[in-house]
């Protein structure tokens, strides 16, 4: 594991398939050194290498969703779901983690390692956001958030 250029965290390992699948046509060739993610919210980096490269938010042509202060913010990226959605869905009586599954499709779309920039399952992200916000009502209790979708 290396540390990003940039903001100096640990990255975490991503396939090149999930980096070509966001990386923008200008910033092709990737190369063939193995690429890291950045999850730090506040850096600008995306994707580096222990060689030095690096790729930033204008570099790619996905939102990342720890990357972004405006709305839409994803959270789900194969069931094209965001805060957004799962906002409303709370207001419009969704009340659980079930209920917000149903009202949004979020979960389960099997594509993570090319859908998302991370190329992880999005669930590690949308889980506690859901919960945060149910929290945030009154609404947390009942079925446990332990569920996978």
């Amino acid at each position: 594991m290396a540390n990003c250029p940039r903001c100096n965290r640990p990255g975490l390992d991503v396939e090149k398939i999930t980096v070509a699948a966001h990386a923008k046509e200008s910033s092709w060739p990737l190369g063939d050194e193995p690429y890291l993610y950045c999850d730090h919210p506040d850096c600008e980096v995306i994707y580096f290498t222990t060689f030095g490269r690096a790729l930033s938010k204008g570099e790619v042509k996905t939102r990342v969703t720890f990357k972004e202060k405006d709305h839409p913010r994803p959270l789900c990226y194969c069931k094209q779901v965001t805060e957004e959605d799962v906002v409303a869905a709370i207001q419009n009586g969704a009340s659980t983690f079930e209920a917000v599954k149903a009202a949004t499709g979020i979960g389960g779309g099997g594509h993570c390692k090319i859908t998302n920039p991370a190329g992880r399952c999005c669930s590690r992200n949308y889980k506690p956001f859901i919960e945060r916000e149910l929290a945030k009502r009154g609404m947390l209790g009942g079925t446990s958030m332990l569920i996978d979708p």
